[in-house]
């Protein structure tokens, strides 16, 4: 077993999704070694990280010979050129490198995903636009929801949200929330006031925690009903800005049944996607002014708003304006990171970053990857409020330990929680009576740990 200073990366591309990976990698104790073509870029990351860095081109034979991508245990090319990163990947790949990680944007190359795979050894392909949209159209089923993550191929899914004044979980004990009220959901981990830690049954909640909720997909709909909480099903949403994150979305969302309002102010491009998607009511205005032009029926009928345009102080006008409207479920579009607090302060509106949705997806798989090196039971891995909240997904084999003993009779370490056990397709809520066998997955939420088997939660293996 490799330890985490002898394992390489390698990340080609500096930009803003290079930055981050290198970031939290170095600070996992990974051994990183960036490549990019600007000395500039070069230079900002050898100060920025604990990292090796070379100018040069990163899809080049010798350059990735002379600096050891042959050794490479993950090979990651985050260029804004697609065939630069399926270049890059693909020699990386017939140098040795173990696992190879692409972007690639463009709708037609995303299409032949399979064939990258299969063909020419990519682990795995991210496309920024569509994990993007995909991520936005998650938030949309919950009004209240500021993050969904899926796990174990749909069956469970972990929701993030604040708690409000008016909240029917607002001064309640988890005891009262989960037994009284009727609600087959596990509330994993408690933000408060910057603060995260793992709730008992004595935790009050209180207005202003950000909750992470684990449970069925199904279970989160009913909950939600049952607790009074918005989940009225979409039915028309309004997207402001016609880019390809846009498009992606458009589509999903016209497959689902809903209505959707798309608005370009650019002539030519309002053209270009009127054409190719069918099913959206493409119109060439600005959206405030757009907005002037509604009736109150037509914003009062309106589900959600998302604003994805190239400007962020736009997109921050229009989600404002948008919220005072009453428009249930607000998303913003946001690439500076720096700027993400200012929708913090009582604001519904959810911020959403193109770069951290792909920093994040190639974050959490680059991890498991070399987690599972010694051991592959880790089937993937997310990583939240910077790294201090990780939820772990674990597949279970007959070799893991403290297997058919009741979880009541086992003691796990402090600030670790397991948050749902998925067997035979179903979801089950851990309590006292469960057990975990051979066959489950489990997920598991840590806070200030770094868990690598599953074994390691427990408190008698520290």
């Amino acid at each position: 077993m490799k330890y985490r200073n002898q394992m390489q990366i390698f990340i080609v591309g500096g930009g803003e999704i290079g930055k981050s990976l290198a970031v939290h990698l170095a600070r996992d104790g990974y051994r990183i070694t960036i490549i990019d073509r600007e000395e500039s870029v070069v230079d900002s990351m050898s100060n920025m990280a604990d990292v090796i860095s070379f100018q040069g081109n990163g899809a080049s034979y010798a350059v990735l010979k002379d600096v050891g991508a042959d050794e490479a245990d993950i090979f990651i090319a985050v260029t804004d050129s697609d065939e630069l990163n399926i270049l890059s990947c693909l020699t990386a790949h017939m140098l040795g490198a173990k696992h190879t990680i692409a972007r690639i944007r463009d709708v037609d190359y995303a299409r032949q995903n399979r064939f990258y795979k299969d063909k020419l050894g990519l682990s795995m392909i991210i496309n920024p636009e569509m994990a993007t949209a995909m991520e936005i159209y998650r938030l949309l089923r919950f009004p209240l929801a500021t993050r969904v993550e899926v796990f174990a191929r749909g069956r469970a899914e972990l929701v993030e949200m604040t708690v409000g004044e008016d909240s029917p979980l607002n001064a309640r004990t988890l005891i009262e929330i989960n037994k009284n009220m009727g609600i087959n959901l596990l509330i994993c981990a408690v933000v408060r006031e910057e603060k995260v830690f793992v709730p008992k049954g004595d935790t009050v909640i209180q207005s202003g925690d950000i909750l992470y909720l684990t449970g069925a997909a199904e279970e989160f709909r009913k909950s939600f009903k049952k607790l009074k909480l918005p989940v009225k099903p979409l039915q028309s949403v309004m997207i402001a800005g016609g880019g390809r994150i846009s498009y992606y979305l458009a589509e999903v969302l016209h497959r689902q049944g809903a209505k959707v309002t798309l608005i370009e102010k650019r002539r030519e491009l309002a053209k270009e996607i009127s054409a190719a998607i069918s099913g959206a009511a493409v119109m060439c205005d600005d959206a405030l002014t757009y907005f002037d032009s509604m009736s109150k029926t037509d914003i009062s009928n309106t589900d959600a708003f998302i604003a994805m345009t190239e400007n962020d102080e736009y997109n921050l006008i229009a989600a404002m304006y948008a919220e005072s409207q009453g428009i249930n479920k607000v998303v913003s579009r946001i690439n500076a990171k720096s700027r993400l607090k200012v929708m913090k302060a009582g604001s519904r509106i959810c911020t959403i970053s193109r770069e951290d949705v792909a920093a994040d997806r190639i974050l959490g798989y680059s991890r498991s990857l070399l987690n599972a090196e010694d051991n592959d039971a880790v089937e993937s891995l997310y990583r939240l409020m910077d790294g201090k909240i990780e939820f772990i997904e674990f597949k279970i084999d007959e070799k893991d330990k403290n297997l058919n003993i009741p979880l009541k009779n086992l003691r796990l370490k402090r600030n670790i929680l397991l948050g749902c056990i998925i067997r035979d397709g179903k979801t089950i809520i851990p309590r006292g009576d469960d057990m975990l066998m051979p066959g489950d997955t489990a997920l598991v939420a840590t806070i200030d740990w770094q868990i690598v088997r599953l074994e390691d939660i427990f408190a008698d293996h520290s």
